[in-house]
């Protein structure tokens, strides 16, 4: 298939990927018409080769009135080998299992048989997506569920889960022209998908007191003690999430995803499919949950097929976090409520619901998907490689505004694979890049671009390059400003694994923080966000606090406001006394709190913090006099107001 711009993907937006045959092949048909083939695939062809082991076969009948197809893969001894697929009004899709190597498919409708041939070669690619199933002490793995001799076959139900997420994936950056890329999975000799049990320091009890962000932050903890890996985005699913009948409240339920890890709530765990084979039949399934006994994650429709769609739709949507997608502002993406229509992909019709007492016929602009401003991210993540690569760690991503061409230009010597105009909303739209050159090393963004995002927001660009590095730009942050951007970074560090408390610090290390970082460079941010993790390449760049240092005269003494925003917790010295801290778990804004200090005359010193847990890490900080006049501090040294000051003042 011939990859698109992804312009071009905004513009067709996913047209239907098959058209439903007319009332068709009837009586009264052309011969020409009467010729055409029985079973007609429309997304695979003989001879290709798959990164992924399930895969959705789409494509159309000649009978309109067929209700089924099937599958067999005759290459394969697993129970998967013979699978049952849906078809509807001359439409079918359905799901099969490959082995490695040639596997001779073959499917059937009625009487009509098609013959097709696919290669599997599994991927290469060590960055990995881990499936975690979270205990408590005891190491129960039971989940609440009102299934009558359920059996409670979480393993299974977890495997099904993160292959249908792999496929999904897959099948959607498809769609939209950029190749079947997908995550990778781990899989065992049999081809199951390795499901780790994580096990907790204390009772259920313990963890259903926790809100979701502390049990987020533990479950964290817990994966750096038992799991460590800087390859893998984890997905864990706490066995002992609970919901209370008589308080309605649900226990250890919650959706966030960040850093390496997205963490789901198992209340629902009772709906997921446990086979593959079991799949579609799933999402079809219209049996009623009891929202007086259970917990219904399915946005009011309360049926076994709804809940199991928007559950594990809801977990591949914090897995995109760990991916470090934001949330989208387009409807139908995994990245917002697109996830509740994550069933549409493997159906040709939607069943009744608490809300809809018919079948609903849906159209393929209404299923679920990754839209083009993440698939565009996704494209270059290194989680989505297929193979093992060797990448370069030094950032080269440039981002500068030339007011009088009013245009942003981005350039990296690495290649840029996708940049993304985002709002407070989230991810927008994909400044159109053609993906059938190599990736071009700058494009110039027309601010015009901006101009229907920046009403009551502040508009920025994502970058991410080819080798999978990132920069998050402020289009605020590219224009002339009064933020502080160079540091001197202090080689000293603390580590910082309690989210609920600041690195340890006395007299002693600061004045061992200042004297590490009087030898070292200033170090100059092109934008007013202060990036930390292009300064840490080498070492810890999760769970740990790291530490800037300015200093500078002030010609006499004087009544300041210091504005400050980090990624993510913050303190702030100057002169050795503590006058900012901030102590949460946050994305880096422009002037988030503010603190009043007083400057002495002659050499002042600002010692800053910022602790880091996972994902983005980084610093704002502007210096203002009492009266709200901007301060900048000067290449050479010295604190002055903004209009005294040279523009290349930093």
């Amino acid at each position: 298939m011939k990859r698109l711009s992804i312009a071009a993907a905004i513009s067709i937006v996913l047209c239907c990927a098959f058209a439903p045959l007319s009332a068709a092949l009837a009586e009264g048909h052309s011969p020409a018409e009467s010729a055409r083939p029985a079973i007609q695939l429309a997304n695979y062809t003989d001879g290709t080769t798959i990164r992924h082991p399930v895969l959705l076969i789409r494509g159309t009948l000649a009978d309109p009135n067929a209700d089924s197809v099937t599958i067999i893969n005759k290459s394969s001894n697993r129970r998967t080998r013979r699978m049952e697929g849906l078809a509807h009004k001359g439409n079918f899709k359905v799901l099969t299992e490959l082995v490695p190597g040639p596997n001779r498919l073959l499917i059937r409708s009625g009487k009509d048989e098609l013959a097709l041939t696919l290669n599997y070669k599994p991927q290469t690619n060590p960055y990995i997506v881990r499936i975690f199933y979270l205990t408590d002490n005891t190491g129960s793995t039971e989940y609440q569920t009102p299934v009558e001799n359920d059996p409670q076959d979480y393993r299974d139900k977890l495997d099904t889960a993160a292959k249908l997420m792999q496929t999904f994936t897959a099948e959607r950056m498809y769609d939209l022209g950029f190749g079947r890329v997908t995550f990778n999975l781990e899989f065992d000799e049999e081809g199951r998908v390795s499901v780790h049990i994580l096990k907790a320091d204390d009772p259920a009890e313990r963890y259903h007191k926790m809100d979701g962000l502390a049990l987020w932050d533990y479950a964290g903890q817990l994966i750096r003690r038992q799991y460590p890996s800087r390859r893998a985005k984890d997905l864990v699913i706490p066995a002992f999430t609970r919901f209370d009948p008589e308080t309605k409240e649900t226990y250890a339920h919650t959706a966030l995803g960040g850093g390496s890890l997205a963490l789901f709530g198992g209340a629902d765990l009772f709906t997921w499919p446990s086979a593959i084979a079991d799949a579609q039949k799933t999402f079809m399934d219209t049996t009623t949950i009891n929202t007086e006994k259970f917990f219904s994650d399915s946005v009011g429709r309360h049926t076994f097929w709804a809940t199991a769609s928007t559950t594990i739709g809801a977990a591949l949507h914090e897995l995109g976090h760990t991916f470090d997608l934001p949330h989208s502002t387009l409807p139908h993406d995994i990245m917002t409520r697109g996830f509740d229509m994550f069933n549409r992909v493997f159906t040709l019709i939607e069943p009744p619901h608490a809300h809809q007492d018919k079948s609903y016929e849906f159209n393929e602009s209404q299923v679920a998907r990754w839209d083009p401003p993440s698939a565009a991210w996704l494209k270059f993540s290194r989680w989505f490689a297929l193979d093992e690569k060797d990448y370069s760690e030094q950032d080269k991503i440039v981002v500068s505004a030339d007011e009088d061409s009013r245009t942003i230009r981005v350039c990296s010597d690495n290649g840029i694979g996708g940049i993304i105009i985002a709002t407070e909303a989230g991810a927008a739209a994909a400044v159109p890049i053609d993906y059938n050159q190599p990736p071009p090393r700058r494009v110039d963004v027309p601010m015009a671009e901006f101009a229907k995002y920046s009403t009551g927001q502040d508009p920025i660009l994502r970058i991410i390059d080819s080798q999978g590095l990132t920069k998050t730009v402020s289009l605020a942050d590219l224009m002339p400003g009064p933020f502080v951007r160079s540091w001197r970074f202090a080689s000293l560090t603390a580590p910082w694994t309690d989210a609920g408390s600041f690195a340890p610090i006395d007299d002693k290390k600061l004045q061992d923080i200042a004297a590490s970082a009087a030898s070292a460079p200033l170090s100059t941010s092109e934008t007013a966000y202060v990036d930390f993790l292009t300064r840490f390449t080498d070492g810890p760049r999760e769970n740990i606090a790291a530490y800037v240092v300015r200093t500078f005269v002030s010609d006499e003494p004087r009544e300041i406001q210091i504005f400050t925003g980090s990624d993510d917790a913050l303190r702030v010295w100057l002169n050795s006394k503590l006058i900012t801290e901030v102590l949460t778990l946050r994305p880096a804004a422009i002037d988030s709190e503010s603190t009043g200090a007083r400057l002495a005359a002659g050499q002042n010193t600002l010692i800053v913090e910022v602790s880091q847990a996972a994902g983005g890490w980084g610093l704002y900080l502007r210096i203002a006099e009492e009266k709200g006049n901007d301060l900048i501090l000067t290449d050479d040294g010295k604190i002055a107001e903004l209009s005294m000051s040279p523009p290349r003042a930093k």
